[in-house]
């Protein structure tokens, strides 16, 4: 019988917080989970030089499967002019193992090769996504080049794979049955249409299940570890040939780009807690299994005319800045890169912004130098306290890798679980969590933060699909169930009488194209201090604005920039309260929050957790766009509805460089002065 690591594992394991997503937000995201060890043992991963346990004689060759962890290459072949290529990841980390791959479309060209001489024609295959490896090599050396982690085209993204059951064949296996199967649920993913981001995946249990014969075969060249060859099967019909080559020990890849402005200091390695070597961003990735190349670009970089660089900066200049510093050959779709500009600011902005989805999502965040950690923000900040980040290495180093961690879509620990010593805690967290009631030992921020991501936030960077964590792919916070009312059933809402979140706009009335200026207060109404997020704008990402249409269909209103590391958890006096404000308008995610006249409900949230509990306050409030009632609301509408303008008003104006933005507000502010002005142009106030 072969040895099973399966199947029900649905009901017990535990929730990794990445359910479903907004709805209108790219839908539910897979991602794989640990499989149970119940009625079966993993696969043998002992190395090839281990000593085993032959018996005299066997009846049947020694069969191994040596499933070892890390990355693999995959290759399926169905019947037809299609080739997808990918990964596997092979992941024990804990006990358990968890796999999980991608696949992406290619066309496949088989293109005959003319023979010189009686030769025989043999076919040489050729696909879109590199050269197949029954290619023959031009020239063989005694050093082969070993192939690396795969980047593909997000384009060509096609579906996820999550593995839901391991067999392996018995140690004494017939011949010709030696064999690993795996079964696993695809989820094809629609590829999002024009001018959006997100595409979506279809609900468990996916697209199709699929079950994987391989067989142990010999490395081709470029392989430097376990090669499978075998059969994809689909309902038992044979579908098509798969092969699976290992790669690499790290199951992602990327590269973060340091660019630093004048009068700035960019984070700099610092000596390992464990007392030997130095720990820096690539070693915090390496403890998620990411193995990130850091490249320290440009420094000195001159302060663009018309900033001031100690000021806080504004998402519109830092995107402008990354235009024109960033590494004019990055391409997205030929490697994962994120770039990190480093500005001075001052002590109150913030520490770091991912600042940048602007018809790329999450391809740039910001880290500050001058800003740091003030008394303010955490009474545990220790030797810290109030010094700025450039010096204190090990908590700076420790905020520009919390805000790459954002640009690769990971959120706030705080909305997943609680705070704790890992990299996307923020700052306050960490101190809190270091020298607060947890432990009780002031001091030890920052002396003993830890540069590492915990095992929950580790999960979601190994096994979440490549399009919702690498840069360019699905907006921010897609896949975490924090972002979803319909996934946030364990959640407490106070009642009124306890925390009330209350609800103001501008005007109830609004014109199609115009933004909705939006406020809303958190009061604790009770007679005692209560736990409560210290930062309530949708910035800081613990406020969630929903608009619900006049058909019923409800938009998630995301924030354009992600602005968390002074955000915590901390009493609320009685009494007491909080206030932000935004314009609703338009979001990467969603699109525009009202693009018919009607009636809509705007739907808030203030979401977030005290020690491992979900809490939260909810409120809404209706409005009603009006139909155009002239020519000059009509053209003022299409002008205005157009993304760049979206992209503007998110940014809080000011991004010049927007010129289709800056061009149509322009045209439709010219006619303001006149009779008959586009009554839109009213909730532009402060931006142009």
């Amino acid at each position: 019988m072969p040895h099973d690591i399966a199947g029900s594992h649905e009901e017990s394991e535990p929730d990794h917080g990445h359910s479903e997503t907004s709805a209108g937000a790219g839908g539910p995201v897979p991602m794989s989970e640990p499989l149970s060890e119940a009625g079966g043992t993993a696969a043998p991963t002992a190395p090839a030089t281990s000593p085993i346990a032959i018996p005299p004689l066997p009846p049947f060759p020694v069969c191994i499967i040596n499933l070892k962890a890390g990355c693999y290459r995959i290759t399926y072949r169905p019947v037809g002019f299609n080739v997808f290529n990918g990964t596997m990841r092979v992941d024990k980390s804990g006990g358990t193992t968890t796999i999980s791959g991608d696949l992406y479309r290619f066309l496949n060209l088989i293109i005959p090769v003319t023979p010189i001489g009686p030769t025989p024609l043999k076919p040489q295959v050729i696909t879109a996504g590199g050269a197949s490896l029954k290619t023959p090599p031009t020239s063989i050396s005694i050093f082969p080049i070993l192939l690396n982690i795969p980047i593909y085209a997000r384009n060509k993204y096609y579906s996820y794979l999550k593995v839901t059951n391991i067999q392996t064949s018995p140690i004494f296996a017939p011949p010709g049955q030696c064999a690993l199967t795996l079964t696993a649920q695809e989820y094809v993913y629609t590829q999002p249409p024009a001018g959006q981001f997100n595409g979506t995946f279809p609900p468990a249990p996916g697209s199709r299940t699929v079950t994987i014969v391989l067989h142990p075969v010999p490395p081709p060249f470029g392989f430097a570890g376990p090669y499978f060859e075998g059969r994809l099967f689909e309902g038992g019909v044979d579908k098509g040939s798969f092969s699976m080559g290992w790669v690499s020990s790290f199951f992602r890849r990327a590269k973060v780009e340091v660019d630093t402005l004048t009068g700035a200091v960019a984070p700099q390695p610092v000596p390992a807690i464990s007392g030997g070597g130095t720990e820096d961003i690539r070693t915090t990735y390496a403890t998620a299994g990411w193995d990130v190349a850091v490249k320290y670009d440009q420094t000195n970089v001159p302060v663009p005319a018309g900033v001031t660089a100690t000021n806080c900066w504004s998402a519109a200049d830092l995107h402008a800045l990354m235009l024109t510093v960033r590494d004019p050959a990055t391409n997205l779709d030929t490697e994962w890169h994120m770039h990190l500009v480093v500005v001075p600011a001052k002590m109150g902005c913030g520490r770091g912004v991912m600042y940048d989805t602007i018809g790329t999502p999450r391809e740039g965040v910001a880290s500050f130098s001058d800003d740091g950690y003030p008394t303010s923000d955490s009474a545990n900040f220790g030797t810290a306290a109030n010094q700025k980040q450039r010096q204190i290495p090990r908590a700076f180093m420790r905020s520009a890798c919390h805000e790459t961690g954002h640009g690769f879509n990971q959120i706030h620990q705080e909305q997943e679980g609680g705070g704790d010593n890992s990299i996307m805690t923020t700052s306050p967290g960490v101190a809190d969590f270091l020298g607060g009631p947890a432990t009780g030992a002031p001091g030890v921020f920052p002396d003993n933060i830890n540069l590492g991501f915990n095992t929950h936030v580790r999960h979601h960077l190994v096994h979440f699909p490549d399009i919702v964590v690498r840069p360019g792919g699905m907006t921010f916070g897609t896949g975490h169930s924090t972002t979803v009312p319909e996934a946030d059933k364990n959640r407490h809402y106070f009642s009124e009488d306890e925390m009330e979140l209350r609800l103001a706009v501008e005007h109830d009335q609004i014109h199609l194209g115009e933004p909705l200026q939006l406020s809303w207060e958190l009061i604790n109404n009770s007679a005692i201090p209560l736990p409560a997020p210290t930062d309530i704008r949708i910035e800081a990402q613990h406020t969630l604005i929903g608009v619900v249409n006049p058909h019923g269909d409800s938009k998630a209103m995301s924030s354009f920039v992600i602005e968390t590391e002074a955000a915590n958890i901390a009493m609320l006096d009685a009494g007491k309260s909080l206030k932000a404000d935004t314009r609703v308008f338009w979001s990467a995610r969603s699109g525009f929050a009202f693009d018919t006249p009607g009636r809509y409900t705007i739907e808030v949230r203030t979401v977030w957790g005290v020690s491992g509990a979900q809490v939260g306050v909810k409120a809404s409030v209706n409005v009603w766009v009006n139909y155009p009632q002239s020519e000059a609301d009509n053209e003022a509408a299409a002008n205005l509805l157009h993304h760049e303008v979206g992209m503007y008003v998110a940014l809080g104006g000011g991004a010049k460089h927007l010129k289709g933005a800056v061009s149509r507000l322009k045209k439709v502010s010219s006619k303001s002065s006149k009779a008959g002005a586009p009554g839109a142009m009213r909730g532009y106030k402060g931006l142009i």
